[in-house]
């Protein structure tokens, strides 16, 4: 594909770029701020707080949003709050929830400050189809909920603050994405969210930060509850440089902080960890998940972390900061500015080969040069025809409609493919082929392997560009080391070349599978985590630019791999067979 003085250009302007890159984040990165945080003693309750879990997990159980257990523990929150001395009102919202649209309900309790902003503490009550009580997750999390709101209700506080139940969280955090604007008109400071506490003893606190479809807890936010959890003897562990990028590729979150972030309002959420984590997550969205074994040093730990860390926000000035931040270390961490030009410097190896194949592309200029040029996209027919169907299938409510990620962890609905609808997907996609084969007659190919690798690099270069555009750490993550293994290919002439070139384009696809394997374990899937992906398509939890991008850089590996490994693809001729190979 390259000649050899170009691939030594490329070689070198990698070692360079990689040289630049870690000059910069030696020198660029910056010390975390320590924020002015002043010891309170706290006087939230664990008793009381374990209480209210118990009465909302055995008194309201089946709190399935749009049911009458949900309507009932509503009812109970509104009662309680207002026997708390709160202002109280309602939020309502509809969603789509199994194809079926139904109201859900958040209840807001207010208490006014000095000041016309506010900080606000939020907790779910709903729960699960496949669990009874959800007293984890997270009738525990509204029973800290309320024991803040009795703690704030005679103290002095300068903001005013916002306590809030919300409803929807377990299909994809609708009652959250219901209050952005909400907490918007209210110029909410920051916004804690309080979700899963476990049974037995915590030996810490774990903060979630990621924004849903986008943005990420601010900097200065997470500092205000590691130094809260610090002034109260509390360890509070935080996502660490390589898993951060990884929530920021991926920009799912998994609790009500989320839709938040992503609205541009500062938010995380708080919740335990624990010892037990095999057994905590044979409970998780089960009827094991009852009340029984709760520890109230794990709530006071939570609990007391919270109120410390709501004093520090109402005393703090209000922080504009980006989100756009990369934290790499407790001490340390690189402001948007110097990550994006990071980013940026690591294209350039990968642009400068697309450059060199264009240049080589073109001095061999094929017959039908652009037709050979426009001959890999023929090969998306079928995926792109499959991708209609599918959005089809969920306007139409084929496919049972979510509101936008699909059904929660553990529900059959994610277990259970249906028959109709694999069928149709399938049928579209053989409908695809036959297309492709009629089309693939009409289409030329470059004349040599080398054309043919430089053409599927230049698209591979197309796909890197568009899914940098769309997230840059994304494409760092799961097209970054494919592309630097693709330019390294050799002409498929040996079984030695031909296995080195399986090995490198298998490399390449390691980041991909090794997120999707880490994913699907974290959600009890397995292998049908790709239906998961199927289903997250469906529901537009990844745009459909994305989802053309995700296929069209499948496509790309799996003809780099045929024509690499195999020799041809789409019926190509073996090496040496008419054309005559040249050397890559």
């Amino acid at each position: 594909m390259l000649t050899t003085p170009q691939r030594i250009t490329v070689g070198l302007s990698l070692l360079g770029t990689v040289a630049v890159i870690l000059l910069i984040m030696l020198f660029a990165r910056r010390r975390v701020p320590t924020l002015p945080i002043t010891f309170i003693a706290p006087r939230f309750n664990p008793v009381v707080a374990i209480e209210n879990t118990r009465v909302l997990a055995e008194d309201y159980p089946d709190r399935i949003t749009g049911s009458e257990g949900a309507r009932r523990a509503a009812e109970y929150l509104r009662t309680e709050f207002r026997n708390r001395g709160y202002q109280v009102s309602d939020n309502t919202f509809t969603l789509w929830l199994r194809g079926e649209r139904v109201q859900g309900d958040n209840v807001i309790a207010e208490i006014p400050g000095q000041i016309s902003e506010t900080v606000a503490v939020i907790a779910h009550y709903d729960g699960q189809t496949t669990s009874h009580q959800a007293a984890e997750d997270n009738a525990s999390g509204v029973g800290v909920l309320l024991e803040l709101a009795h703690v704030w209700r005679d103290q002095p506080h300068h903001h005013g603050l916002i306590f809030v139940a919300t409803d929807a969280e377990e299909w994809g955090m609708i009652g959250a994405r219901a209050l952005a604007a909400f907490f918007h008109s209210q110029s909410t400071t920051a916004i804690i969210s309080v979700d899963y506490l476990n049974r037995g003893r915590a030996p810490a606190l774990g903060i979630d930060c990621s924004g849903q479809l986008g943005g990420y807890t601010p900097l200065w936010l997470r500092q205000v509850l590691v130094e809260a959890g610090q002034a109260q003897g509390v360890p509070v562990a935080e996502p660490g440089a390589v898993w951060e990028w990884a929530e920021r590729a991926l920009e799912v979150s998994a609790q009500d902080q989320g839709p938040l972030v992503r609205a541009g309002i500062p938010a995380l959420n708080i919740s335990t960890l624990t010892k037990e984590y095999a057994a905590s997550r044979r409970r998780y969205h089960t009827t094991e998940d009852v009340f029984r074994d709760f520890d109230p040093q794990s709530f006071r730990m939570l609990g007391a972390t919270v109120e410390q860390a709501v004093d520090a926000l109402d005393r703090l000035p209000q922080i504009e900061s980006s989100m756009n931040y990369w934290r790499l270390s407790r001490e340390s961490y690189l402001p948007d500015g110097v990550v994006r030009l990071i980013q940026l410097l690591g294209l350039v190896p990968i642009l400068l080969a697309g450059l060199f194949a264009a240049v080589n592309f073109e001095k061999d200029r094929p017959p039908q040069a652009t037709v050979a040029l426009v001959r890999p996209l023929a090969f998306l027919i079928p995926a792109l025809l499959a991708l209609a169907t599918l959005y089809a299938l969920t306007a139409a409510n084929i496919l049972p409609r979510w509101e936008l990620y699909p059904a929660t962890p553990k529900d059959p609905f994610l277990y259970h493919i249906p028959a109709s609808v694999a069928v149709v997907l399938a049928l579209a996609f053989l409908v695809g082929y036959g297309i492709l084969r009629l089309l693939k007659t009409r289409l030329a190919e470059p004349p040599s392997y080398s054309g043919k690798k430089r053409v599927l690099y230049l698209w591979l270069c197309v796909a890197v560009l568009c899914s940098f555009l769309l997230n840059p750490y994304a494409m760092w993550i799961f097209l970054g080391l494919f592309a630097y293994m693709a330019r390294l290919l050799h002409p498929p002439r040996k079984p030695s070349l031909r296995a080195a070139d399986a090995l490198m384009l298998l490399v390449g696809a390691v980041p991909f599978v090794a997120v999707l394997y880490r994913f699907g374990a974290e959600i009890f899937l397995g292998w049908r985590i790709l239906w998961y992906l199927v289903l997250q398509t469906a529901y537009h939890v990844w745009s459909p630019i994305a989802a053309v991008v995700f296929l069209l850089s499948t496509v790309l590996w799996i003809l780099l791999f045929r024509i690499s490994v195999f020799g041809k693809f789409s019926g190509m001729r073996p090496p040496g067979a008419g054309h005559g190979a040249r050397p890559s």
